[in-house]
């Protein structure tokens, strides 16, 4: 790497702050006068961190709400000097109001010294150089537009005058400010900032294009005041005289940079006319960068927006990114407009909507590499994925990559923090070499992002080579250091303001971490979520480039950044094995009945499909496609609005959930289009037909409806064995298939009636507890038993947390014991209890004659609560050193091993099976509908970690685990409640020692069952 000198900011000796009493200021309406800081320190009221007009000194403001009429924010004035004089006294302070975002017009009411004294009232979209309302006093309001920010909310400064005679001398002013009563977020803020002047030196790790080796020295003087003539020395020998206005004020003085590696003391002097600085600033080596922009739209499906504007916005990016790239294709190299697209939903919509030119257009660019696509579908949440459908979310890349010739080799995941392990074999398997992550990033936040665990602290700015499963595969896998979203708030055109210094701040960041590499990625996302293309940001770098030798900047196709690192670091970035468990999976569980109906028409497509293949049958490719397609939308990761949580009832939150929950609808009605289309009806069935989809022969219990022409107890198989029948109490009747051929079918007629007298069955023997209806006592394995009810007292044992500490958790009371079937064939048992929470819980225990599993099915009739609130199921076992094995693709993971840092160890992702045993005996769980599972404790949500909640960093195996069924603990997205009936199956496999593909066979025959059609 090449070093060279720059200033790291040491402070020796600061003369500053100066607090002002008055500074002559010219102002709208009123002129120039002098001028007292209308901010001293605050009094009360909710305090929020947010861009303001001077976002690197005012940072936290006060913020008031026109909702319920109630929210005040009250602060203190500089007082009043003695010698005032005049008939008014003028303050001003930093203020900032929504219009951007504005949903109608919002009154505020101002009260000094907790007198009403006026109403100023807020307009959409209302962007004057300044407005005014008055008092009947002669006090008068003034807020003097500066800035917009990314939501195109108003930013600047607010002016009050008041009458000199009405307040007393050498007191401060109270003011107060409350939004009236209208049931709106609608918002004002009074920046905490007291006026004083200042001067900052800042000397950032940039390298300026001279003949002989610079470095730029900043100088921000914030002025309050007419303009004065600054001072400036720097080491004796560079001297300039400055102009400073009133406001912020920038210099940059070209320094030598020495070749020195060592530090050398930089003395900064200034003065303003009698006020001086004094600063000593320390060289430090130069890392020469390379940064590679990847301008992008983080595309919410919903969220911010309705989904239906959400396409529309989509649209309008790719039509903006093409005028650009045409633009600037005379540009030079780095500074040509390059736009990312990290949905291909959002492409599949614009080419179902575009012309032939733009089509040809879009493509033409996508081939020069002036579009980059990602190859996933959309950014889901791929810990509820089996890993068959996580090669769905590249299905449609892939047909662009083979249709249209495009370069597609690269994936984006962003705003999702963590990915299953299966993603790797998906997406090399399917030519993606290269994935770059942007994670959530909020500055700020104790984790760095929201509910984003170690995962960004652990992986951001460290790229790896992510070995599959099988080991077979690998891609180069990337976590942007600052996320996707570190550029929100960032308007078009912002980059000019903010770019240097957030730029400076980075880099200066990397060094301090001893970042390895010189060349960077960074998301370049502006303004918020599905936000706009920056129509500036070429200009940007073309100017910086023209400056600046390093950091270089480049605006990338995000393939580009991936190749040139390998290049240039291939053989020295580090290989990693293992899954990234991911964080925000718990949130579809917020809507458990949809997410649990989606999870088994994913596994039935599958069968389907895979019969279809056996069977020599076509499926109609239209419908196969927009089934598998609906189902991984449903797994995409908007599932709600901002304020879902918030303002659960309006239009907006219902019309994004109605939305969402279509993705499951539709998917189902092509499912069982499919499905009627294999097997369509038959009205005189002659046969019951079994299909094993699974390669391997097989025995399991199947139901079917009764057919018309039977009327014994018995089948006869295909080799003309005779297979007992049980006569259902629904009617219909159950048998158990045997010996089905892998990848093939069993066809059963109806057989003699055969007359039985009272015979055993083999089943597992348990019993049921008094007081929860769990089952206390099961005896599989040597006649022991190996549930543990010394804190939980059965399995599966359904169990409620009120709020968010799960040491408030309730059990389930048991009422009412029912046995539903009694046969040859199997034998089910109801266990109805009530439970905190709940309508009711019922258990139904079946028991096959002759299988070395059981199931047991919890459905939980649930109240719609919107306080906060879980649903767990525990099974305890009662087994010696355990070790908890959790099913992933061809492998599997612990608590203890098998995740790389910064994975989730709150909650599992589990595919198919999950295993606690020891060397000698354990049991295999599998369950359809749970995809989420603890490990010894429940999930804790006390928000103990500066206002979050506080991830582990650890786990160990445990003789309990637990399914993790119901929450609504998001405070954003996701629902906040749920209600009515859900039903979660676990078929329990017994075994003694365990072996790694009984456990997969395990999960494949309980999540794809044997299918039976009558024909």
């Amino acid at each position: 790497m090449n070093f060279k000198q720059y200033l790291g900011v040491i402070l020796v000796l600061v003369v500053f702050p100066y607090s002002l009493s008055f500074a002559q200021v010219n102002m709208p309406v009123f002129g120039e006068q002098q001028v007292l800081s209308g901010y001293a320190k605050a009094i009360s009221g909710e305090t929020i961190s947010y861009f303001s007009v001077y976002p690197d000194y005012a940072k936290d403001a006060l913020l008031t709400r026109a909702s319920d009429g109630k929210k005040a924010i009250e602060w203190e004035t500089a007082p009043i000097p003695d010698k005032a004089k005049g008939p008014y006294v003028y303050f001003s302070w930093i203020a900032a109001h929504s219009t951007g975002t504005n949903s109608g017009n919002r009154n505020f009411d101002l009260y000094i010294n907790d007198k009403k004294i006026l109403t100023f009232t807020t307009r959409p979209k209302n962007y004057p150089p300044y407005w005014e309302f008055s008092g009947d006093d002669s006090t008068k309001l003034v807020f003097e537009l500066k800035k917009r920010d990314g939501a195109a909310d108003a930013h600047g400064f607010a002016y009050l005058r008041v009458p000199l005679s009405a307040y007393q001398k050498g007191e401060p002013l109270k003011i107060k400010v409350i939004g009236q009563a209208q049931n709106s977020n609608d918002w004002y803020m009074t920046f905490k900032y007291t006026f004083e002047e200042k001067v900052d030196v800042d000397a950032p790790p940039f390298l300026l294009k001279a003949q002989s080796p610079e470095r730029p020295l900043i100088i921000t003087v914030l002025h309050f005041g007419p303009p004065q003539t600054m001072q400036v020395t720097v080491n004796e020998n560079i001297k300039q005289k400055l102009e400073v206005k009133n406001g912020i004020n920038s210099f940059t003085l070209p320094v030598p940079v020495s070749n020195d590696t060592s530090a050398v003391d930089e003395n900064v002097y200034a003065k303003i006319g009698k006020m001086e600085f004094r600063k000593t600033v320390t060289a430090k080596p130069i890392i020469r960068r390379e940064i590679y922009l990847i301008h992008n739209s983080h595309n919410d499906i919903g969220y911010s927006d309705i989904q239906e504007n959400v396409e529309k916005l989509q649209d309008k990016n790719i039509r903006d990114a093409m005028r650009l790239v045409e633009k600037t294709k005379d540009y030079p190299e780095g500074s040509k407009f390059i736009w990312n697209i990290e949905s291909l939903w959002a492409v599949e919509n614009f080419l179902n909507s575009s012309t032939p030119a733009e089509k040809e257009e879009f493509f033409k660019d996508v081939r020069d590499r002036r579009i980059g696509l990602s190859a996933t579908y959309a950014n889901i949440l791929t810990g509820l994925c089996t890993p068959e459908e996580m090669n769905w979310i590249t299905l449609y890349g892939d047909s662009l990559r083979k249709t249209y010739n495009l370069p597609i080799n690269t994936a984006m995941m962003t705003d999702v923090p963590g990915m299953s392990w299966s993603m790797i074999h998906a997406l090399a398997s399917n030519g993606v070499r290269y994935f770059s992550d942007g994670i959530n990033y909020v500055n700020g936040m104790a984790d760095m992002g929201d509910r984003i665990g170690y995962s960004l602290k652990a992986q951001g700015d460290k790229p790896f080579w992510w070995k599959s499963s099988s080991g077979k595969d690998s891609i180069l896998f990337w976590a942007a250091g600052k996320g996707y979203s570190s550029w929100h708030g960032t308007p078009q055109g912002g980059v000019f303001d903010r770019g240097p210094k957030k730029i400076a701040d980075y880099m200066t960041e990397l060094d301090e971490k001893g970042y390895p590499y010189s060349i960077v990625q960074w998301r370049y996302n502006i303004v918020s979520d599905n936000g706009p293309t920056d129509s500036t940001i070429s200009d940007f770098v073309k100017q910086w480039n023209e400056k600046y030798e390093s950091p270089k900047l480049i605006l990338s196709n995000v393939s580009d950044v991936f190749v040139a690192l390998e290049k240039k670091y291939g053989s020295q970035i580090p290989v990693l094995s293992g899954d990234f468990t991911p964080y925000w999976e718990d949130g579809a569980y917020s809507t458990a009945k949809e997410e649990t109906e989606n999870r088994l028409l994913s596994e039935k497509v599958l069968q389907l499909e895979n019969i279809a293949k056996q069977q020599n049958k076509a499926i109609n490719p239209h419908w196969l496609y927009e089934a598998k397609r609906d189902i991984v939308m449903f797994h995409e990761h908007t599932w709600g609005a901002y304020n879902s949580i918030s303002e659960p009832d309006v239009p907006f939150v219902a019309h994004q959930w109605n939305y969402k929950k279509g993705f499951v609808d539709s998917a189902k009605i092509y499912t069982d289009k499919i499905e009627a289309e294999l097997f369509p009806k038959v009205d005189s069935a002659s046969s019951i037909v079994v299909y094993n989809s699974l390669p391997w022969i097989r025995n399991g219990y199947v139901e079917t409806d009764t057919p018309a022409h039977f009327n014994g107890n018995t089948l006869l198989d295909d080799k003309g064995r005779i297979i007992t029948v049980q006569r259902l109490s629904d009617g219909r009747i159950g048998f158990i298939a045997t010996e089905v051929p892998a990848k093939g079918k069993a066809v059963y007629k109806a057989g003699p009636m055969v007359k039985r007298g009272v015979e055993p069955i083999n089943i597992i023997d348990y019993t049921n507890d008094k007081q929860t209806g769990a089952i206390n006592d099961l005896r599989p394995i040597d006649k022991a038993n190996i549930i543990d009810t010394s804190i939980y007292k059965g399995l599966p044992l359904a169990l409620y947390v009120k709020g968010m500490d799960p040491a408030n958790h309730f059990f389930s009371a048991k009422k009412n014991e029912q046995l539903l079937e009694n046969g040859f064939v199997l034998r089910r048992k109801s266990i109805t209890c009530d439970m905190e929470g709940t309508n009711g819980v019922e258990y139904v225990i079946t028991q096959f004659n002759g299988l070395d599993y059981m199931q047991v099915a919890v459905t939980i009739d649930k109240k719609a609560i919107r306080n906060k609130e879980s649903i767990h199921i525990a099974f305890p076992f009662l087994i010696n050193d355990p070790e908890v094995k959790i099913g992933i693709d061809s492998a599997y993971i612990t608590p203890e091993s098998g995740q790389i840092p910064g994975s989730n160890k709150d909650f599992y992702s589990v595919q198919r099976w999950l295993d606690v045993s020891n060397k000698d005996y354990g049991v295999t769980i599998s369950s359809p509908e749970s995809a989420l599972f603890e490990v010894g404790n429940l999930v804790d949500e006390r928000e103990v970690n500066n206002g979050t909640k506080l991830w582990r960093t650890e786990n160990h195996s445990s003789n309990t685990v637990f399914a993790y069924v119901m929450n609504n603990y998001w405070h954003t997205n996701s629902k906040a409640d749920q209600d009515g009936k859900v039903t979660f199956n676990f078929i329990l496999q017994f075994h003694k020692e365990f072996y790694l593909g009984d456990a997969q066979r395990a999960g494949a025959e309980a999540t794809e069952p044997l299918m039976v059609y009558a024909q």
